[in-house]
C-alpha cells in the first residue's frame, strides 16, 4: 500500500531503421490500488483484495485511535494547567490580601496585580497563538 512507481525503458526501431529510446513512467500516490489492479491481484491470488481492504481499514482505525489519544491528552494537560493556574492565582490573591491586612499595601497590591496580570497574559497569548495557527492552517 502507498506510493508506487513503475518505470519501463525500451529501444524501438523506427520504420527508417533508427533506434529510438522510449521511456514510460507511471506513478501513484493513492493508498488503495485502482479497481482493475485489485481484480488482477484477486485473479492471481484469491482473497488478496480482501486482505488489502482489511489492512487499509485497520490502518485507518489505528490512525483515528492515535489522533483521539493525542486530542484527549492535550485536553487533559490543558485542564490541569487551568486548575494549577487558578490555585496559584488564588494563593497569590490570599497572600496579597494578607499583606494588605498587615499594612503592607504596596506589596499586597503588587502581588495581586502581578499574579492576575501573569494569568491574563498567559491566557491572551495562548488565544492569539491559537488564532495564528488557525489562520495558517486555513491557508493550506
Amino acid at each position: 500500500m502507498g506510493t508506487r512507481s513503475k518505470k519501463d525503458g525500451r529501444l524501438i526501431k523506427t520504420p527508417s531503421g533508427d533506434l529510438v529510446a522510449q521511456q514510460h513512467f507511471e506513478s501513484r500516490v493513492e493508498i488503495l490500488p485502482p479497481p482493475d489492479e485489485l481484480e488482477r491481484y484477486e485473479a492471481m491470488h484469491p482473497g488478496t483484495a480482501k486482505i488489502i481492504l482489511d489492512s487499509y481499514t485497520a490502518q485507518v482505525n489505528h490512525r483515528m485511535a492515535l489522533e483521539d489519544a493525542v486530542i484527549k491528552g492535550d485536553n487533559k494537560r490543558a485542564n490541569r494547567g487551568q486548575i494549577i493556574s487558578a490555585v496559584l492565582v488564588f494563593v497569590c490573591v490570599l497572600i496579597g490580601g494578607f499583606l494588605i491586612y498587615i499594612d503592607k499595601k504596596v506589596e499586597g497590591l503588587a502581588t495581586i496585580i502581578i499574579s492576575l496580570g501573569t494569568l491574563l497574559t498567559a491566557f491572551y497569548s495562548g488565544a492569539i497563538l491559537r488564532k495564528i495557527e488557525r489562520v495558517q492552517k486555513g491557508k493550506r
